[in-house]
C-alpha cells in the first residue's frame, strides 16, 4: 500500500493566484502533476472548503477535522510586522500519516500532534534571504532595523524546517546553497514551473508610430523598490519632453508609497500618458497587451511568474538581476541594475524600434527548462 501523505499548506492552491500571487499558483502547479498512484490530502491553513478543484486523486481534509486551537498568541505574535500570526497556536493530528509536506517553511510552526512521519519542505524565497538583501542595500535607518526584525524571525523559522526536514525543496539556487551552508540541510533546486495560462496568447505587435507602451506589473512597494523606482521615474521626468511623444505607461497595482504617486503625478503633469488599472482579472492577457515589461526590484526573491510570464509568451522585459533571479533565456537587453541603464536599454529600443522578446525556438528551451514536470520528476518521485 502506497504511504500516505499529508500536503499542509498555508494557502488555497490557485491556477490564477487570485490576490495573492506566486504562492498559491506554485501550490497548484505542484499538486496536479502528482502521480494518481500517491495517496495524497491536502490540509490548508483554517479553511474547512476550498473553491480549487484538486485532481481527482487527491483528497482535500477540512482544517477543523485535523488540527485545534491549542495555544493562545503570545505578545511576541501580536508585534507589528511579525510573521508567525496565529501559526503557533494550531495543534494538527497527523496520525494516519506516513509523510507530511510543508508548504511553505512556515508551516513547520505548526505542532504536530502523534507524528512518526517523514516530513519534506518546499520553499518559496527564502525569508532570511529576503531580509539580509533589504538590510544591505537600503539606507533608511528605520527600514535596516525592519529587515534585521525579520531576519532574525524568518531565521528562526526556516531553522524550525530544516531541523525535522529529510529534505528541502526550493524555486532557487541561491536558496538552495543558503540551506546548505548554514543549517547543513539537504536542499535541491527544483525550477519554478511556468504557468499554462500563457498557452495561445501572443503579445501585440509595436506598429510603426505607435508609442512604445513600458508597464511596470505590480509589487513595487517601498520596500521591495524604492530608490531605484523614484530614481527611474525622476529620469523619466527630466527627459518628459523628449519622451511624451514616444512612451506610455501602464501601471498594475495600488502605488503604495506617497513619494512615487508623487513623482508619477508630476510626470503626467508633464505630458507622459500613465494609465492605472487596479486590478487585473486576466493577469496574462493583460501583459499581452503591453510591449515592455519593467521590474526595477532592488530587494526581493524575484517575481518569477511575471517574468516567466513574460518571456514566456515572446514579451521584451527589462528587469534587475534580482527580478530575473533563476530565469532560463535571459540575455543582456533584459538586465539593468540602475535607472540609467533602464532608460538607456529604453532608449535603445525606441532608436532601433526594435523589441527584444525571446524567439520561437528560444521560448521553447525556456518552457522545457521550467516546465512543471521537473516537480514530478525532481518531488513527487524523490519521495515516494
Amino acid at each position: 500500500m502506497a504511504d500516505k501523505i499529508l500536503f499542509l499548506s498555508l494557502y488555497e492552491p490557485s491556477k490564477t493566484g487570485e490576490h495573492i500571487g506566486g504562492p498559491v499558483i506554485l501550490a497548484n502547479d505542484i499538486l496536479k502533476v502528482t502521480d494518481p498512484g500517491l495517496n495524497v490530502d491536502l490540509l490548508v491553513y483554517e479553511k474547512d472548503k476550498i473553491m480549487y478543484d484538486l485532481p481527482e486523486h487527491i483528497k482535500f481534509v477540512s482544517w477543523s477535522k485535523l488540527a485545534s486551537r491549542t495555544k493562545k498568541r503570545n505578545f511576541l505574535s501580536m508585534l507589528p510586522k511579525n510573521l508567525y500570526h496565529n501559526v503557533p497556536c494550531y495543534t494538527i493530528n497527523v496520525q494516519e500519516y506516513d509523510k507530511i509536506i510543508y508548504y511553505p517553511y512556515f508551516a513547520a510552526l505548526f505542532n504536530l500532534k502523534n507524528c512518526n512521519a517523514q516530513i519534506y519542505t518546499i520553499g518559496m524565497d527564502s525569508g532570511p534571504m529576503i531580509y539580509l538583501r533589504g538590510f544591505v542595500r537600503h539606507k533608511n535607518l528605520i527600514t535596516r532595523a525592519f529587515c534585521l526584525y525579520g531576519f532574525m524571525q524568518a531565521l528562526s523559522i526556516d531553522r524550525k524546517a530544516a531541523e525535522v526536514s529529510e529534505k528541502v525543496f526550493t524555486v532557487g539556487k541561491a536558496d538552495a546553497e543558503f540551506y546548505r551552508s548554514v543549517y547543513l540541510v539537504n536542499a535541491k533546486y527544483i525550477p519554478h514551473p511556468i504557468t499554462p495560462l500563457i498557452d495561445n496568447i501572443y503579445p501585440i505587435e509595436w506598429k510603426r508610430g505607435e508609442k512604445l507602451r513600458l508597464c511596470f506589473p505590480g509589487g513595487l512597494t517601498r520596500y521591495y523598490a524604492s530608490g531605484l523606482m523614484d530614481n527611474l521615474i525622476n529620469l523619466f521626468i527630466k527627459k518628459a519632453e523628449k519622451l511624451k511623444n514616444k512612451i506610455q505607461i501602464s501601471f498594475l497595482g495600488r502605488i503604495r508609497y506617497k513619494q512615487l504617486k508623487h513623482r508619477m503625478e508630476k510626470l503626467s503633469s508633464l505630458g507622459v500618458a500613465i494609465e492605472y488599472t487596479e486590478f487585473a482579472e486576466n493577469f496574462e492577457e493583460y501583459l499581452s497587451k503591453q510591449h515592455v515589461i519593467l521590474l526595477p526590484l532592488v530587494n526581493g526573491g524575484g517575481t518569477k511568474n511575471k517574468t516567466l510570464s513574460s518571456l514566456g509568451m515572446g514579451l521584451d522585459m527589462i528587469g534587475t538581476s534580482i527580478a530575473m533571479e533563476n530565469v532560463y533565456g535571459v540575455k543582456k537587453e533584459h538586465v539593468a541594475e540602475t535607472a540609467e541603464e533602464f532608460i538607456k536599454l529604453i532608449d535603445l529600443r525606441i532608436s532601433q524600434h526594435r523589441l527584444f522578446g525571446l524567439e520561437t525556438e528560444e521560448i521553447q528551451k525556456l518552457k522545457a527548462y521550467h516546465s512543471v514536470n521537473k516537480w514530478r520528476k525532481y518531488f513527487w518521485n524523490e519521495i515516494q
